[in-house]
């Protein structure tokens, strides 16, 4: 039985409050997880082998353990940021939710 991991990625300027854009997932897999981070990567143009900075194996377990919205980390690169933000099921259904709007 596969259990989903939600989870936002947004981006922007690092150091900012207030990011430019934020996108919901629901992942079932590591490799869904590492797929969603791996464009975002290349959305913003910065070097695919930051993907390395993730320790995927250790974020998926914890995550598996813990709940996803146990885990928040960011990536940064030349000004921008890629932040990652755990959630749980209900704040990703009330964020989908907002979204319809």
């Amino acid at each position: 039985m596969s259990r989903n991991c939600y989870f936002a990625i947004s981006h922007g300027l690092s150091g900012c409050y207030m990011p430019d854009t934020v996108h919901h997932y629901r992942a079932t897999t590591r490799g869904e997880i590492a797929d969603i981070l791996r464009d975002a990567i290349e959305f913003e143009e910065m070097p695919k082998a930051l993907i390395r900075e993730v320790k995927l194996m250790r974020l998926w377990s914890h995550a598996k353990r813990h709940g996803t919205s146990s885990v928040h980390f960011s990536i940064s690169h030349k000004g921008r940021s890629i932040g990652f933000h755990g959630l749980t099921k209900a704040e990703f259904v009330a964020a989908e939710e907002a979204a319809d709007w």
